[in-house]
């Protein structure tokens, strides 16, 4: 549950990109009984989001489908 929340909130976003910054502040989605810090590293691990370097700081973006 977890996961997919914060993937929807990714996917909603305007150009499906999120700085890393705006995530970690977050607090867990319901249903997700560990932290949103996890829950990131475990997306990028499994390769659904990216991570790109900015100068502004890390940003997510989606990978492709």
């Amino acid at each position: 549950a977890g996961r997919r929340a914060l993937l929807a909130l990714v996917r909603r976003s305007r150009h499906r990109q999120v700085p890393l910054r705006d995530l970690e502040g977050l607090r867990p989605p319901p249903g997700a009984a560990l932290g949103v810090p996890f829950l990131l590293h475990d997306l990028l691990g499994e390769g659904r989001l990216l991570r790109v370097p900015t100068a502004a700081g890390p940003l997510l973006r989606l990978a492709d489908p």
